[in-house]
């Protein structure tokens, strides 16, 4: 056990450093205490003479750009990350995604955008940097260094089963292939579409070992001109046979809320099942507000923190967390596991092949291999070849990777069994 003292010189912000050392018990796997005594504890304070030294006081949103050894409130960062003075509050910063508390401009989805982060500006989008926040800690204290092996949460998000006719479609047609087409409606006219594939991706892991969580929308139909929910009916006979299956099976299913104006509670009631996790459709969501609605909802895990547009680590860290709660001054009971690579990043954002692709993904793998939990989202229409040609190869590639290497794929329920932060 390790005992720390909060001196009355940072007493002002007392639970949010709980808070924050608590992440880093869990990272470096330690039990902590507070006691109100100095003596046989870690004193915190501003003082030269503490063993953990803070800057002046935390940040807290809504307040001017504070002083800050890296990030800062207005979506600033310094440029040099190795000058690091102050690793409990740059973590506290990062983690949460502060930068993101009223930004000032969003995407035409009313998104937080990639291009104004600072780990665009600064090309460090890929860099597990509270990781090192908490290596810091460790290292001043004069504790031994923690580092455990990545592990991989993989995710379906189950937005079209239906389109394949068309998207598809349209790609074998140009070919000539006449017969695949023919195949297409065939298989639609019997209600096994080429996209309601959950059965041959459950397969296609069990080969490698692996495990994944379903996101499933339950509202159905276009919103504009660029936004749809589902082209499915939820409740049908031939999702819900899905939908079981994947439960039989000993993978998991998840809501996948819809961008319609209805609330957690009653998505969840159409839901009709004890959804345990989220991830926002389209990633649309804004911070704070998207975590005080899945809090209010009831859920135990979101998967949404990621960029659209970019691979790597939206909030600069490479594990599920407990975002922190500035109305209450406490965790969020829920955990969020961001999500680090997703397939339309690279097809639709950056225009890229499957091969190129590959070697992204697979260098931000290897710079990552230790101290992360890799989110991996394959969506269900990856996994036809026609219009994704060779996207169904590269995650195949992914499990050979995890499987090859020894790591190991972690469900939703062993998150936040393992990174829920003790109360």
């Amino acid at each position: 056990m390790i005992t720390f003292h909060i001196n009355d010189s940072v007493r002002a912000f007392e639970a949010e450093i709980r808070y924050t050392l608590g992440l880093w018990a869990i990272n470096q796997s330690h039990e902590i205490a507070f006691s109100p005594f100095r003596e046989n504890s870690i004193v915190v304070g501003t003082q030269s003479e503490a063993h953990l030294r803070l800057g002046l006081r935390f940040p807290t949103p809504g307040e001017p750009a504070t002083r800050s050894p890296y990030v800062q409130m207005d979506g600033t960062a310094s440029d040099r990350f190795d000058h690091l003075t102050d690793p409990l509050a740059s973590a506290f910063q990062m983690v949460n995604a502060l930068q993101e508390y009223d930004a000032p401009e969003y995407d035409e989805l009313n998104r937080y955008q990639f291009k104004t982060s600072y780990q665009k500006r600064l090309n460090n989008v890929y860099d597990n940097l509270v990781q090192k926040c908490f290596e810091s800690i460790s290292s001043k204290l004069k504790l031994p260094l923690k580092s455990t092996p990545t592990r991989f949460f993989l995710s379906h998000d189950i937005d079209i089963v239906y389109g394949a006719i068309l998207e598809d479609g349209n790609n074998v047609i140009r070919k000539g292939r006449f017969d695949l087409f023919f195949k297409m409606l065939f298989n639609l006219a019997i209600a096994r579409p080429e996209w309601l594939n959950m059965d041959k991706i459950m397969a296609l892991e069990s080969e490698y070992d692996c495990k994944s969580i379903f996101f499933w929308i339950v509202n159905k139909g276009r919103i504009n001109s660029r936004e749809e929910n589902a082209d499915y009916t939820f409740h049908s006979r031939p999702i819900q046979r899905h939908f079981d299956a994947v439960a039989r099976q000993g993978f998991e299913n998840g809501l996948h809320k819809s961008i319609s104006s209805e609330s957690f509670r009653e998505e969840l009631t159409k839901f009709g099942n004890a959804a345990y996790a989220n991830r926002y459709h389209f990633l649309k969501f804004r911070l704070p507000d998207a975590w005080h609605d899945v809090e209010s909802g009831g859920l135990k895990l979101d998967a949404s923190l990621g960029f659209s547009a970019e691979m790597g680590f939206r909030n600069s860290y490479g594990l599920p967390f407990n975002p922190y709660d500035f109305k209450e001054r406490r965790p969020f009971s829920f955990v969020e596991a961001p999500l680090n690579v997703m397939d339309r990043t690279f097809f639709q954002y950056k225009k890229q092949t499957a091969a190129e692709a590959r070697v992204d993904i697979f260098d931000f793998f290897e710079r990552n291999r230790n101290n992360c939990v890799l989110s991996v989202l394959w969506h269900n229409n990856f996994f036809t070849d026609h219009k994704f040609k060779g996207y169904v190869a590269l995650y195949k590639d992914i499990l050979a990777y995890i499987s090859d290497n020894k790591f190991r794929t972690i469900s939703a329920r062993e998150i936040t069994q393992h990174y829920t932060i003790s109360p």
